[in-house]
């Protein structure tokens, strides 16, 4: 496997994984808090969300999906920031960017030459990392949060592990299947 393919591959496979880690969650567990200081699933979604924005979108193509709003809001953690205000947008809107987020991040990552994952990205101020490091960063965080994730259900009682996908077929059959409940369920998180 190339270092091109071997990269993007990571990075869905985090991705997969966050998905993974909300598969059949009820929208009430979304917004379950275990303590002050600890951010809950719904916002760490939205923070992962415009963290791939920031770096896919922004810094690479000189664009946002995500409004200023949303971006503000999803910048900083609870312990930083407790008083964010109001929720910005429903479960469905905010899964619904994941997803478009994602894929353009994968699209936009498999377009582009393996000689440029070495490059600064185009766009922004101050960019000190490359695209690969900035692709290396934004993975792992995916995981972190994961991690976080799997811990908060842990707390309110349900299941479940990580890593997983890491086989690409099992991967898309386990993808097809989370986005056909996601399809069949998703007027429930309005």
């Amino acid at each position: 496997m190339d270092f091109k393919t071997y990269a993007i591959e990571t990075f869905e496979i985090a991705q997969w994984n966050v998905l993974k880690a909300i598969f059949r969650l009820h929208p009430e567990d979304f917004t379950r808090s275990i303590s002050p200081d600890f951010n809950d699933i719904r916002w760490m979604i939205g923070h992962l969300t415009n963290h791939m924005d920031s770096i896919f979108n922004y810094r690479c193509q000189g664009k946002r999906v995500l409004d200023k709003k949303m971006i503000e809001f999803f910048s900083t953690g609870a312990a930083k920031a407790p008083d964010r205000g109001e929720f910005p947008l429903s479960i469905k809107k905010l899964i619904d960017f994941y997803l478009e987020i994602s894929n353009s991040s994968i699209d936009y990552l498999t377009n582009l030459a393996e000689e440029k994952f070495d490059d600064l990205p185009d766009f922004g101020e101050n960019n000190t990392e490359t695209i690969i490091e900035m692709l290396q960063r934004i993975t792992l965080h995916l995981l972190g949060h994961v991690g976080q994730i799997y811990n908060i259900k842990r707390m309110i009682g349900k299941g479940g592990y990580f890593v997983a996908g890491v086989k690409k077929k099992m991967r898309e059959d386990s993808k097809a299947k989370w986005l056909k409940w996601w399809n069949d369920n998703k007027e429930k998180y309005t």
